[in-house]
């Protein structure tokens, strides 16, 4: 944690059928794309992976939602937003699970939640703490979206500093009431499937340690609280967070933690802009980690890992993206290039517009790290709300295009290569089909060049592939003579090892030797978008092409790659 649609019926009969057709079309592939994304719980792990019941791969692209862990005993907003409201713009978002911290105090005591805490919301007024939360989840659920209980504080407060609440256990809430508690509220909400995880304690710190001392040992402890979570519910994930404020969890090389029921098991650390100084580019930002729990993700056994809590401030645009190192928004660039390279879940500290209560807070007050705004009806930083929606799209897609550079042509009549490469992404594998095609041209342009690509490629789960275009224009007369040469020249002198080097493979090859040949004149009737016998050159100037990767069940991705014809 941080230190302090319109469709009216009545228009149907004005649309002409084919434009009506396309709209139901349209519709249909939303839904089916919707129902793609369902979530067939329960949850566990797979490898590295949390998959569902049916073995399908399940991103958690979460956002913290504190305020029930505080002296407020409810989660902030309430007092500005209908629950309905909020719960709408988290799912608008595109996140599909909410972290939600609680508090011992507030298990155990339960007290009515203040009404200025639910001012927005008159039916919530004069209800209990867990009866709030209990409506807070049920909406959430209904919603489709995840909850992951997060045990924040044994007392009621703002974290984290040395408040008492630096282990599992203080004096007032021993380990036994800790445990229980547990079991008591994974029992309340065992029968909702929706509610998947257990965060079993926010960031052990200071004196915490990962083995050693039983009564500083955290690595024990998260045995005793995991057990006894899945004792209640064998079904529930269990976040297990690091020492030294959940930065460290180099401990479980050698002491993993070991569980009563197997695959269920999460290794959860936190990663803030504060914790570093003199960051100086990504592979430092890699090395620092790495040793800290990245381990756990590169490693030759790699483990389940959500990042529970990563955040930046929503001031300005420097906090999303700067080449400052002092500006928030560097580590932020670094943070979330980890994250879609390696394919991480992940949660976003916090959701909320304003603060809840607590030491250093004022109730009310702009939350200097949210992604709401303090009406709690809107994006606090557009540009936050966009970054973060790349990352949650990122996880959405089967394989994404990125094209290796633009495609330069000295003159008029000789073939140009470039490359796209086919990433895959959340463990896709199989056959990508290619496709290239002319999107812009020079005005009045005459023999436009023409594009070839390979027709398929075989992407391997992570293993990205670079695949050959070849672009051909039309020369005129000596520039002709040096289509044929360099035409036979590429088709001929190609070196074979480079075009595997560019894991472009066979299929590359045969789109080079085609295009080679059609170019030279050996192909039928000749190069493509030459017109057959004719004398006229490609026009000079900018032209670009869109290459189209596209797999059985999963959304499209192109790419376009631009070409210069001196």
């Amino acid at each position: 944690m941080i230190p302090s649609a319109y469709f009216q019926p009545s228009l149907l009969p004005r649309i002409p059928s084919l434009c009506l057709r396309l709209l139901l079309a349209a519709a249909l592939c939303c839904c089916a794309a919707r129902a793609r994304a369902q979530v067939s719980p329960p949850l566990h792990t797979a490898g590295q992976f949390i998959v569902d019941s049916t073995g399908k791969r399940v991103h958690i692209n979460a956002v913290n939602w504190y305020g029930a862990e505080s002296p407020d005993y409810v989660v902030a907003g309430l007092q500005s937003a209908s629950l309905a409201a909020i719960v709408q713009q988290l799912k608008n978002l595109g996140f599909n699970a909410v972290r939600l911290p609680w508090s011992n105090q507030l298990y155990e005591s339960n007290p009515v939640v203040p009404s200025y805490a639910l001012a927005a919301n008159p039916d919530l007024e004069g209800k209990t703490a867990l009866a709030v939360l209990d409506q807070v989840v049920g909406a959430l659920t209904g919603a489709g979206i995840l909850v992951i209980l997060d045990n924040h504080n044994s007392a009621a407060e703002w974290c984290c500093g040395d408040d008492g609440n630096t282990l599992w256990y203080n004096s007032a809430y021993p380990e036994a009431q800790w445990l229980s508690d547990w079991q008591g509220i994974v029992g309340r909400y065992a029968a909702n499937p929706l509610v998947a995880g257990a965060d079993l304690r926010n960031e052990p710190r200071l004196t915490a340690t990962w083995g050693g001392d039983p009564a500083t040992d955290w690595h024990g402890a998260a045995e005793r609280g995991g057990n006894a979570v899945l004792a209640v519910n064998p079904h529930m994930l269990v976040f297990v967070e690091g020492v030294n404020y959940a930065l460290d969890l180099s401990g479980a090389a050698a002491l993993p933690v070991r569980l009563s029921v197997a695959n269920q098991l999460v290794y959860e650390p936190h990663d803030y802009g504060f914790d570093y100084s003199g960051l100086t580019g990504y592979s430092d930002y890699v090395g620092r980690i790495t040793p800290h729990w990245g381990f756990l993700v590169t490693g030759a056994n790699p483990a389940p890992v959500w990042l529970g809590e990563f955040g930046t401030c929503n001031s300005g645009a420097s906090c999303v993206q700067s080449g400052s190192p002092q500006d928030n928004g560097y580590w932020f660039g670094l943070v979330t290039t980890y994250l879609k390279a390696n394919d991480l879940d992940w949660s976003y500290w916090a959701i909320n517009g304003t603060q809840s209560t607590g030491a250093g807070r004022t109730w009310g007050a702009a939350e200097g790290y949210g992604i709401l705004n303090t009406s709690w009806n809107g994006s606090a930083l557009p540009a936050l709300t966009q970054a973060l929606g790349s990352i949650t799209a990122a996880n959405e897609v089967g394989f994404t295009a990125t094209a290796g550079g633009g495609v330069s042509i000295a003159t008029p009549g000789l073939p140009g290569t470039g490359t796209v490469t086919i990433t895959p992404q959340n463990g896709f594998k199989g056959m990508v089909n290619l496709s290239c095609g002319l999107t812009s041209s020079p005005a009045n342009a005459v023999n436009v060049p023409g594009c070839a690509a390979p027709a398929t490629v075989s992407l391997a789960a992570g293993i990205p592939v670079a695949a050959t275009v070849v672009i051909s224009t039309t020369g005129s007369g000596a520039a002709r003579g040096l289509s044929l040469w360099g035409g036979a020249a590429l088709a001929c002198l190609l070196p074979l090892p480079w075009v595997l080097r560019r894991r472009a493979g066979w299929a590359g090859l045969v789109a080079v030797l085609a295009v080679a040949l059609a170019t030279s004149g050996c192909g039928p009737g000749g190069g493509v978008g030459q017109g057959g016998g004719s004398s006229t050159a490609t026009t000079a100037g900018s032209y670009s092409f869109t290459v189209t990767a596209t797999a059985a069940g999963q959304a499209p991705a192109a790419v376009v790659v631009a070409v210069t014809v001196q």
